[in-house]
């Protein structure tokens, strides 16, 4: 059996017109509509009697509207007004022809007053009723219709959501499920905001699901669930297009009334000008006489039998194009087949006069042979049935996409919109407990915020229609905000000046300016002044492409400890790093306070161009935390930072120290393609940049002078530490650690081939030949991981050489605890963190002679050094340790006692506040 549902969608909305001044031109906006649209549809939903058939959404402009008593006032005004040029018009009109339609009206604008004033001025009390009473399904949606893919921060879209949810809260007693989408502008991101405050389901364009991914299984006859939950109904275009189009579709039947021939203009002046503008403008009275007739100016009187004629006619080939569809698609199932046909709600009535009765005579028509539903109703029945699937930026306008509102007649907005964004977040963050006028100012920013970011005005900028009222409005609210906040933050607040600035646009009684607050905000908005950190301390921003739980290198280590030792000292630091799935975007670790950015292209084609976006990321991020917070220097590491870094030290005016970890150089013994020189040049821009430079080994210091030409007294030496509870810790869980008594040499790294692991494999092939019982355990990954594993493999060494890959800390330190010997036979290591480590365990260390671990060890007293990639001196160490256990003891206790003395983090921590405040006092001097 064949099966399929239509649903039936009207989007009201109207800008906000209400002014202080009385017989403001674009106030007749909204009385044409009460007039044409929203009162006779309430006839004809009345009269149909069809339940769960229409959803209606009202956006909070619009309910505003209705709701306020200066309006109800003005529009009563305006009918009696319309009522005496009726009745003038049937005493000086003698066509017949025209005085049956002059009659037509006189009835209809009785009818109205009566329904306006049985519903106590306040049509959406009828709107209420109809609900109750299942007729109609209502929603809402954004604040001031902002179009919401164009708004910069997700705060600033949530705003605009909660506020239109609350007005529609506020008018109708209940939350909605449903939410219309300004313009049906969809972006990811917007769902996850929308569900989490309690909507369930939106709209968007069929050709936004039909290039969904994965491709939805029903294609457009079934709504699908994004990444986030929301339920997106597509739009049913064929349907649509019989209604929308301006060409075929039904409004531009020639026996419907012509929208454009109003008495207005063809009345001589002494006669209308009693019922026009009173600053001599002709302007709509809403009598209009004649019909479409043809595509000429001459036009024949209007025939209202004739158009009701023609509304049963269209009602039937609607309903017929419905049969058609579900013949075509009605086997699809499970869910069935939907259809669903969405419109602005003015285009019936206002735009085709004769919209609401067409609405009306479908319902009646098509009660016992279409089956109707609201979408809210089919997704209580079938939501189980929907697929998930990813929506791209997607909306009903022009080519399907966003050129309507970003356009080079409206793209001057767009930086003044997200200006005033920023504004409001940094002025709500800096007052912790704002006085009620305070907050009063701060929650009439919002409004006027809003109300610039109207969708309507870029829209009318687009269109050209009233392009001068759209910019005097986007103008007036502009400089209102702006005004607001330069008396805030002078102090200079009144309640007389307050009340002005609220009465002039009563816009939503009640906002919550606190949701532009970011969580950083809300957290120091949490904390007592007397946690705050001391005058004597800084204020730190660490900047690194890795932190905790990310440990790619050392570097992730190093930052850690470091900003924890800072912050034991009474520092406040703060750390900018990237972002990592399922962690959350801002935390307090132990003081530390840590934003995990995401990248603005987090799918970059390339690693560099990632590390760009993310750069680009950060900055954007700081933009939020300098509301509350004015570092006093900036320390970032190494060049995956750098872009940041620079533009941070531009732009905020803070010192900036540099520790280079390791160099592109280095890594490779020389710069050899386009990208290796790519990074050197970022990383010699970063040390150019820098007021200090920090390395962490005599080697490195030499080779960033050679490399960089960089003067010694930029440079200073400050050695990694080690955390020794970090490596001593134990734990109860059993790893599987083979205890099979062989001599166990453990090695720890990254691999990668400067990591010189290749020699461990060929040193324990050396090694079997002597006939050694022993074993080499490898910990880490890399991308020569399986590289090293295959080879162990093809030389036999199974037995002898074991790479475990990544292992957690603590299963790094059971293997310490397990092993005789600790081995890092690096070809290049700036510092050896690792090596300290293997130090800290208390086993005997053996390390290449090269870079940063030459430094550490003192070959024969603390541990024992080997030739840098040389077999047979890696052999010759281990073979000296496996017969000299008193000696290998000797070597561990001197190298606890050193990383005791000269590699703690709080003594590190010291060293480095003195390069901070070198950088403070070369800014002071300048």
């Amino acid at each position: 059996m064949k099966e399929g549902y239509f649903s039936l969608v009207l989007h009201a909305h109207l800008p906000y017109v209400r002014h202080e001044e009385e017989e403001r031109l674009e106030e007749r906006w909204l009385f044409e509509a009460m007039t044409e649209t929203y009162i006779p549809l309430i006839w004809s939903l009345k009269s149909a009697q069809v339940k769960e058939a229409l959803t209606i959404s009202f956006t909070p402009p619009l309910m505003e509207m209705l709701a306020d008593e200066r309006m109800q006032k003005r529009y009563l005004a305006h009918l009696d007004l319309t009522e005496q040029l009726i009745l003038k018009e049937l005493v000086e009109q003698d066509n017949p022809d025209e005085r049956k339609v002059i009659k037509f009206y006189q009835e209809r604008f009785q009818r109205i007053k009566d329904t306006y004033k049985y519903y106590n001025f306040n049509i959406l009390n009828a709107y209420k009723e109809l609900k109750e009473q299942k007729l109609v399904t209502l929603m809402t949606s954004a604040a001031t219709h902002a179009f919401l893919p164009y708004v910069q921060t997700k705060n600033a879209i949530r705003s605009q959501i909660v506020e239109g949810i609350r007005c529609f809260e506020a008018h109708f007693g209940e939350k909605p499920l449903g939410f219309w989408l300004p313009e049906c502008a969809f972006a990811p991101g917007i769902d996850r905001i929308l569900v989490e405050e309690g909507i369930r389901y939106a709209f968007a364009d069929e050709h936004a699901i039909l290039s969904a991914d994965p491709h939805p299984e029903k294609g457009s006859g079934a709504p699908i669930y994004t990444p986030h939950g929301l339920i997106l109904f597509p739009r049913h275009t064929t349907l649509s297009s019989k209604v929308w189009s301006s060409t075929l579709g039904y409004p531009g039947d020639v026996d419907y009334r012509e929208f454009y021939r109003d008495i207005a203009y063809e009345r001589d002046w002494d006669y209308i000008q009693p019922f026009v503008h009173s600053e001599g403008i002709r302007i709509d009275t809403g009598l209009k006489y004649k019909r479409i007739t043809a595509n000429s100016e001459h036009k024949e009187t209007y025939v209202r039998d004739w158009a009701m004629g023609k509304i049963q006619a269209h009602a039937d080939d609607y309903i017929h194009s419905i049969h058609q569809e579900v013949e075509a698609y009605g086997e699809q199932s499970y869910p069935p087949y939907l259809m669903v046909a969405p419109f602005d709600a003015e285009l019936f009535g206002h735009w085709w006069f004769e919209g609401p009765e067409w609405i009306e005579a479908l319902l009646k028509k098509g009660a016992d042979s279409v089956s109707f539903i609201t979408p809210e109703e089919y997704m209580h029945r079938h939501y189980y049935d929907f697929t998930t699937s990813h929506v791209s930026f997607s909306t009903w306008g022009r080519d399907g996409y966003g050129d309507v509102w970003l356009n080079e007649t409206n793209t001057f907005l767009y930086k003044h919109h997200h200006q005033m964004e920023q504004d409001l977040a940094t002025t709500v963050a800096l007052f912790n407990e704002p006085s009620s006028l305070q907050r009063r100012a701060m929650q009439q920013m919002v409004r006027e915020w809003m109300l610039a970011v109207s969708s309507d005005w870029a829209f009318i900028f687009d269109g050209q229609s009233t392009a001068q009222y759209a910019y005097e409005r986007f103008k007036n609210h502009f400089n209102r905000f702006n005004h607001l906040k330069e008396t805030l933050l002078n102090h200079q607040l009144t309640e007389a000046y307050l009340t002005r600035m609220e009465q002039a646009f009563p816009f939503l009684e009640k906002v919550d300016e606190q949701i532009f607050l970011s969580e950083h905000d809300r957290y120091v908005h949490s904390v007592k002044p007397s946690n705050l950190v001391p005058a004597n301390k800084k204020k730190i921003l660490m900047l690194s492409w890795e932190f905790p739980p990310m440990m790619v290198g050392g570097l992730s280590r190093h930052v850690f400890d470091l900003s924890r030792a800072l912050t034991k000292d009474g520092h406040e630091v703060h750390v900018l790093t990237s972002y990592v799935e399922g962690y959350p975007t801002y935390e307090n670790n132990l003081g530390i306070h840590v934003y995990r950015v995401k990248g603005l292209q987090p799918k970059a084609a390339s690693f560099f161009d990632w590390v760009g976006s993310l750069n680009m990321a950060m900055v954007h991020c700081l933009e939020k935390i300098t509301r509350t917070v004015q570092f006093d220097i900036v320390h970032a590491h190494d060049w995956l930072v750098s872009v940041a870094a620079k533009a941070i030290k531009s732009k905020y005016n803070i010192p900036l120290l540099v520790t280079i970890h390791a160099t592109e150089h280095g890594r490779n013994h020389g710069i050899h393609n386009d990208l290796q020189f790519e990074i050197n040049q970022k990383e010699w821009e970063l040390t150019y940049e820098a007021d200090q430079i920090i390395v962490c080994s005599s080697y490195m210091n030499e080779e960033l002078k050679t490399i960089f030409s960089l003067p010694e007294e930029k440079m200073a030496i400050i050695p990694n530490g080690v955390d020794i509870e970090q490596v001593s810790v134990h734990h109860d869980q059993d790893f599987n650690i083979d205890d099979d008594n062989r001599f166990t040499i453990f090695s720890v790294g990254r691999v990668v081939k400067e990591k010189g692991f290749e020699t461990i494999i060929y040193a324990a092939e050396n090694m079997r030949q002597k006939g050694v019982d022993f074993k080499f355990v490898v910990a880490g990954k890399g991308p020569m991981l399986e590289q090293y594993r295959q080879l162990v493999y093809e030389k036999g060494l199974e037995h002898y050489v074991l790479f475990l890959g990544f292992i957690s800390d603590e299963e790094r330190n059971a293997w310490l605890r397990r092993s005789d010997v600790v081995l890092f036979p690096s070809l290049y290591e700036p510092f050896g963190i690792v090596a300290l480590e293997g130090m800290a365990a208390g086993k005997a260390t053996i390390v290449s002679d090269t870079g940063g671990l030459a430094d550490i060890i003192d070959h024969g007293k603390n541990g024992l050094k080997m030739i840098p990639g040389h077999v047979e001196s890696l052999v010759d160490q281990v073979l000296y340790l496996f017969n000299h256990p008193i000696v290998r003891e000797q070597l561990a206790e001197q190298g606890l006692l050193d990383v005791k003395s000269k590699y703690d983090w709080n003594q590190i921590a010291q060293q480095t506040l003195l390069e901070m405040d070198k950088c403070l006092h070369q800014q002071m001097k300048v």
